[in-house]
């Protein structure tokens, strides 16, 4: 199993309750139809708890290859997806990592 994590900055003309209602809702429910999907989190981080963090929060996908995530991405969903970014971010970055659990609930 692979992961993908995307870090994202909020999109600047957003306010911060604007940009999480979007991606919590909009843009998670878009994200919830990429076929193949094993797995997916959304996590906000409190820019204000943690200032020198340049990022607003970030998204684990989970997928059994890089090609399935990659066939995901590349998929009408996935397309549809992508394009939604601009709507509540200024900037994605996407590491695509292999997961290690250490401690893992049964």
């Amino acid at each position: 199993m692979i992961k993908r994590i995307g870090l994202v900055r909020r999109k600047k003309t957003l306010s911060h309750e604007a940009f999480v209602n979007h991606w919590l809702t909009t843009h998670a429910n878009l994200c919830k139809k990429l076929p193949g999907m094993r797995r997916y989190c959304v996590n906000l981080i409190e820019r204000e708890k943690f200032p020198k963090l340049d990022y607003d929060g970030f998204s684990e996908l989970w997928f059994e290859s890089e090609e399935a995530l990659n066939a995901a991405l590349e998929s009408p969903e996935g397309k549809t997806l992508l394009a939604d970014l601009p709507n509540f971010t200024d900037e994605i970055y996407p590491v695509v990592v292999s997961e290690h659990p250490m401690l893992w609930p049964s």
